[in-house]
């Protein structure tokens, strides 16, 4: 850890794709796969890509209920990876984002010949839970993360340093975002940069930075089905970090550009 830099913020080596918002769909483990994708395709090959986040939303197989019932009710950034690595991911272009106000996904009509994959990948990483210097050292050597939260506050959020999640109250973790720095703040401390999906209204031009703390700052989450657990995980899960920031995180792998 004493030889990463003392702040990252992916955005300044231009490979982080405008911010977007999910609109009335629960999509948000869909937009925060698709943005991690793409920066880690730009990363490769130095092709910035704007990908189909309604490819995911759409096809993407959740029978577990894992993180929700799928499409628009929720899911998980590792089953948007593994999808993409059997299928890969199509353009924004080729198959465009409809669910803004329908709130629904519509019936999978991807088609690899009419639909052409712009990236594939080889899988991906999971973290370990609750572990600050591996999400410390990935972030700052590989590229953006996939990163579960308690967003249940973050409609407060306006500017500054975000530390209203109270670890002494249940930690519901509930929403999907994309971990793209961190870095200091001379009046507010250490802090984590996130991209959200709210578009660019939300926070600071659509993101948000909260307190950085290590793993030794732990909450409970007495419904985690709700955020990244599968159906019948019913048992507490211990989330550490501000807004549980540190336990959910993934990353894919050997992303490539190929369309």
């Amino acid at each position: 850890m004493a030889a990463l830099p003392d702040s990252v913020d992916w955005r300044e080596s231009n490979v982080v794709s405008p911010v977007k918002d999910q609109g009335h769909c629960g999509s948000c483990w869909a937009f925060a796969s698709t943005a991690v994708i793409e920066s880690h395709a730009a990363i490769s090959s130095g092709h910035m890509k704007t990908l189909s986040t309604q490819q995911l939303v759409n096809c993407v197989a959740n029978p577990y209920n894992c993180g929700g019932q799928g499409g628009c009710s929720g899911a998980i950034a590792e089953l948007a990876f593994g999808y993409v690595q059997l299928y890969g991911l199509t353009s924004e272009y080729k198959y465009g984002y409809n669910s803004y106000y329908t709130g629904n996904a519509s019936q999978c009509d991807y088609n690899q010949f009419k639909h052409t994959p712009e990236v594939a990948l080889d899988g991906y990483v999971k973290l370990p839970a609750n572990d600050y210097a591996q999400l410390l050292n990935a972030v700052a050597t590989l590229g953006p993360i996939a990163v579960s939260v308690d967003a249940s506050k973050w409609h407060e959020y306006e500017t500054g340093v975000f530390n209203g999640c109270k670890y002494e109250e249940n930690m519901d973790v509930n929403h999907a975002v994309t971990l793209v720095g961190y870095g200091t703040d001379d009046q507010f401390g250490d802090y984590w940069l996130i991209r959200n999906s709210w578009g660019t209204k939300f926070g600071e031009n659509g993101y948000i930075r909260i307190k950085r703390e290590d793993d030794t700052k732990c909450g409970v989450d007495s419904t985690p089905v709700e955020g990244t657990a599968c159906a019948g995980q019913i048992a507490n899960a211990t989330v550490c970090g501000q807004c549980a920031v540190l336990y959910d995180s993934a990353y894919p792998v050997n992303v490539r550009v190929i369309g």
